[in-house]
């Protein structure tokens, strides 16, 4: 899988979560730029990429991850590992 093809998962599923069906994200799109990204949709998020991909983000990687960038960087590396 490609980084694209993550991103591009990853921006529907942010759309879903926070119920924004023409969100314009980018791989800097954090939580400052969006209204509804507070701490309870992080973990819906975080949860619904990683049935989406059959992955799970570690403590760390929760904790490293800021942006749409982010989510889809360590998605794409356990992607791979696995």
């Amino acid at each position: 899988m490609e980084y694209h093809e993550v991103f591009n998962i990853v921006r529907d599923i942010m759309r879903n979560v926070f119920d924004e069906t023409d969100l314009e994200i980018n791989d800097n799109t954090a939580a400052r730029n969006i209204n509804n990204w507070d701490s309870l949709n992080h973990v819906i998020l975080i949860s619904e990429v990683e049935k989406e991909f059959g992955i799970h983000f570690d403590l760390n990687d929760m904790l490293e991850i800021r942006t749409a960038g982010d989510i889809c960087q360590a998605a794409l590396r356990l992607i791979r590992e696995k």
